[in-house]
């Protein structure tokens, strides 16, 4: 029997040609024809009129407005009286305010960015041991907390020893410890004040409304300060911005479920099994609060986790459920 060349078999999957060399097979067999896998055909959205409309929309509201403007300007610049100029004067400084606005928002974000940089460099250098990437990230953190009294003596003790070390992960060890780590307990201080602020102010207030606004008020301001304390300083949109990457990153660790088994096993059965149905709501909405603090700190914090502990949920609901006890 004569042996004849086989040609290799091709499928397509999604417009990509794939060869399959043939498989060894007894002689006397047939070899096994390839099917061809078919794929789902891309249907398309097509033109999307809601955006369109939303989009044309938006730019005749601003073409109407640019033009409402450009005339009431050139309108006060033809009036030669006081009226005339006190108007321009007002509008110089409201366009200075607004431009003064736009620089601290674009610098909130600006900061707020470095500080997701700078931990995912220290995260990527520490598993890497990259010496290079360590220096770069203590240099990074020495210019952003340059000028800070609260961390002048750990910028000393840095500036002193970083020299002498020479593997990457006990430079970022001597990094954390000495400009980060000491800002972590005032962060669980601002965490444990802000929640039993609300655990107490939901638990005496008269409405629902009330308490849904005074804690969406609080846990923003939370984030401020926490957001300030690790350097960002953030504006109203970086804020918002703030929030949002606290909320997805609640959401990515599976950190949104606070349920009844957990405040038990924090402060007792018994203890919940008195409280009021006021007293019980506030307690909650103090380990809402907890958890959104432990979040915004993960989210600030420019440095991972290498040497110092994170903070413990239970701990600060402990905290906040015995002072929340005291009142």
């Amino acid at each position: 029997m004569s042996k004849s060349k086989r040609k290799p078999a091709a499928f397509r999957v999604a417009e990509v040609e794939v060869f399959v060399p043939p498989a060894a097979s007894p002689p006397g067999t047939e070899p096994i024809p390839m099917t061809r896998a078919r794929t789902m055909p891309d249907l398309g959205r097509g033109l999307r009129w809601g955006s369109l409309f939303l989009g044309a929309l938006a730019a005749l509201v601003s073409l109407i407005a640019s033009i409402w403007l450009y005339d009431w300007v050139v309108s006060l610049i033809a009036r030669d009286d006081w009226i005339g100029w006190i108007a321009a004067g007002l509008l110089g400084v409201v366009v200075l305010a607004l431009v003064m606005l736009i620089l601290r928002e674009v610098a909130g974000l600006a900061r707020l960015g470095r500080l997701g940089k700078i931990r995912h460099e220290a995260d990527s250098a520490a598993r890497q041991n990259d010496k290079a990437l360590a220096i770069d990230v203590a240099s990074r953190l020495k210019r952003l907390y340059a000028g800070r009294k609260d961390v002048a003596w750990g910028l000393e003790r840095l500036a002193e020893h970083e020299h002498d070390i020479m593997d990457a992960e006990e430079l970022l060890r001597l990094t954390e410890r000495t400009l980060v780590a000491p800002l972590d307990p005032v962060a669980r201080g601002i965490v444990a004040s802000s929640a039993k602020r609300v655990s107490v102010v939901t638990a005496v207030s008269p409405g629902a409304v009330i308490d849904m606004l005074f804690v969406g008020a609080e846990n923003l301001r939370m984030l401020r300060r926490l957001a300030t304390l690790y350097g960002a300083r953030p504006g109203t949109l970086s804020l918002l911005k703030l929030a949002r990457m606290v909320v997805t990153h609640i959401v990515l660790t599976g950190g949104i479920a606070i349920g009844d088994d957990v405040i038990h096993q924090v402060i007792g059965h018994g203890l919940t099994a008195k409280l009021s149905a006021r007293l019980g709501e506030g307690l909650f909405n103090g380990a809402l609060t907890t958890r959104v603090g432990i979040a915004a700190i993960d989210v600030c914090r420019p440095m991972p986790y290498l040497e110092s502990q994170r903070p413990r949920f239970r701990e600060l609901v402990a905290e906040v459920a015995g002072m929340r006890s005291a009142y």
